[in-house]
């Protein structure tokens, strides 16, 4: 049950993330990045993730050996991955619209993004700050 559930978090961002990196200007894309469904459905999963693993004993122990410990257990890492995945996916989601107003190619800051989560939207936010910087039309 448990490598069902971190599959399904897993794979449930997909079309979004695939969305946005193969196709970006298509129509479908588009609604995707407006919809709040993704992250409805993530989150309901991720409040059956905690559920599960306060049920399951999980220590609210919030030491570094304490949460070490709890992660690995199924149920909190479920917790904790499905929540990673759901904020990933945000910032993306963020990243793709955002960078239409900026004029930014967004491709590669999502890819950063979606596998290095802060590191993408780091990036991303240094060439935003050097584009707002560099076009008078668009000064914050």
């Amino acid at each position: 049950m448990a490598e069902f559930l971190f599959n399904l978090t897993t794979l449930l961002p997909l079309p979004v993330w695939l969305g946005m990196l193969l196709f970006p200007r298509s129509r479908f894309t588009e609604r995707l990045v407006r919809a709040a469904w993704p992250f409805i459905a993530l989150a309901a999963l991720y409040t059956l993730l905690l559920l599960a693993a306060l049920l399951g004993g999980a220590s609210l122990d919030l030491s570094f050996g304490g949460l070490r410990t709890t992660f690995t257990l199924p149920w909190p890492f479920l917790a904790v991955w499905a929540h990673l995945v759901t904020l990933d996916l945000f910032a993306g989601v963020w990243i793709f619209r955002d960078a239409k107003y900026w004029g930014l190619n967004p491709r590669a800051f999502l890819f950063v993004t979606l596998f290095f989560g802060p590191l993408g939207l780091g990036a991303y936010l240094v060439a935003r700050e050097h584009r707002a910087r560099h076009d008078p039309l668009r000064v914050n």
